[in-house]
């Protein structure tokens, strides 16, 4: 079929974004490409197309569980033959999958379990023509952090298998250590672009619990961030006494958090509670607030996490709530994830560190010479660092908002610095009393292509 003839009979469209289009005629030279596109630009369209118009078979990795069973579920209700392999899945439906792993054209999994002797020797039985790995910044951010299986990627993509990357979130260092970690020369195509419709703010009361209940009233569908688990839960306690909302972060179970999306998604609830986990994959264009409770980790966190307001194109805020206490948070979490000088030393020397401590540096020592490993760690180090204190130069509002995050224009149309303070009043939430769809929407992650 042709791009017209498969846009119009599987996916309903007429066109393609231009952005769209622009990545999609690089992917069909041939070449491998890392594309940059804005979220909520359609990556997903961008590397299923080529495709489905080679007739190929796509292995793609994925950094969430919920981003893989979100997308296979789209792809099935679409008629496409896709699965996904995580570690939720049972025995049974484990060697169900894999007997039937070359029916399937879109596969989804995790780096971590294609680490694993069985993924390999599955991997290698599979006619593959692309590796697809979405949100594909985590192979830098994440790959010398706690995901090192990223940085065994390489070792996946065999001669003649394509390589499309693609993420909203990307400097110049993160596009410099995907080609390197990935060992591929990839074609950058760069569609990123300013979300003028996000009018953005700092705001420093004293009050925080106080703050958000105020922007409750009138904010629309709303995600709140944290950088605290304890604090996530405090604040969605003390919230839930006046509005209905829900909490999602890596302590709870697969189960709870599905729960949560379904919610969001079906707007059966005002608010989410959430750490930075909270955002991937969930396909909802009318969050009309993103709340930033603590200053995260960087302007790319901010930008990715900010970007899932307004997906419609509708005016949407985001407000930073911005404490120069946090910082300390934010300082003392990079001080205990970080691997130090002192833990590599120890672990040559024999000692015996944790096991995630001792999996990451074993990886690490695969990748890179012992003197190289101390100079990854220092420079990770110190480019999260930079990275903060980037953060706190936009908490303290001294200059346009928006060039501070992309590097654009001065003076903006669209942030609290340029336009001064904006008060929004979205449609006030209205709870919906409908049937539960989880019954459906795991009837579609089995429904037959």
């Amino acid at each position: 079929m042709t791009t017209e003839e498969i846009l119009q009979n599987i996916y309903g469209f007429s066109e393609l974004r231009p952005s769209q289009k622009a990545v999609i005629e690089a992917i069909e030279t041939g070449r491998d490409v890392l594309a940059l596109l804005p979220t909520g630009g359609g990556k997903s369209l961008c590397y299923q197309l080529p495709v489905l118009k080679a007739a190929g078979r796509a292995l793609v990795v994925t950094p969430l569980i919920s981003l893989m069973e979100d997308q296979v579920a789209e792809l099935k209700r679409l008629r496409l033959k896709a699965v996904c392999i995580h570690s939720y899945l049972d025995i049974r439906e484990k060697r169900l999958i894999y007997h039937q792993l070359q029916d399937y054209q879109f596969i989804f999994c995790s780096p971590e379990w294609l680490a694993t002797d069985k993924a390999r020797a599955t991997v290698a039985q599979l006619n593959l023509t692309h590796m697809v790995i979405d949100e594909a910044h985590c192979i830098s951010e994440w790959g010398y952090d706690f995901r090192p299986h990223y940085l065994l990627l390489h070792e996946i993509i065999k001669p003649g298998m394509q390589v499309i990357a693609l993420t909203a979130t990307a400097d110049d260092k993160i596009i410099r250590d995907i080609n390197q970690l990935l060992r591929r020369e990839l074609l950058l195509i760069d569609k990123r672009e300013e979300r003028r419709n996000i009018f953005l703010s700092v705001c420093k009361s004293p009050d925080k619990l106080k703050e958000i209940e105020s922007l409750l009233d009138t904010s629309g569908p709303t995600i709140i961030y944290f950088s605290s688990k304890k604090r996530c839960n405090e604040v969605h306690q003390l919230l839930s006494k006046r509005y209905k909302g829900m909490t999602y972060h890596a302590d709870m179970t697969y189960e709870d958090r599905m729960s949560v999306q379904l919610a969001f998604l079906g707007d059966r609830i005002h608010y989410v509670c959430a750490t930075s986990a909270f955002g991937m994959g969930v396909n909802k264009s009318n969050v009309r607030t993103v709340v930033h409770y603590h200053t995260p980790k960087s302007v790319l966190q901010y930008i990715q996490e900010v970007g899932r307001a307004g997906r419609d194109g509708e005016e949407a805020q985001a407000i930073l709530l911005y404490d120069e206490e946090d910082l300390h948070l934010s300082y003392r979490l990079l001080q205990e994830e970080h691997l130090s000088e002192s833990d590599f030393n120890l672990y040559l020397n024999g000692a015996q560190l944790t096991a995630e401590k001792m999996e990451r540096l074993s990886i690490l020592r695969a990748n890179f010479p012992d003197r190289e490993v101390l100079n990854v760690l220092r420079k990770e180090y110190h480019t999260k660092l930079a990275a903060l204190r980037k953060m706190a130069e936009y908490g303290q509002l001294t200059a346009c908002l928006s060039h501070q995050l992309y590097n654009g224009e001065q003076s903006c149309t669209h942030c609290e610095y340029c336009q001064g303070r904006r008060l929004f009043t979205f449609e006030t939430f209205k709870e919906v009393h409908e049937n539960d769809d989880r019954v459906a929407y795991i009837k579609s992650l089995f429904k037959q292509g």
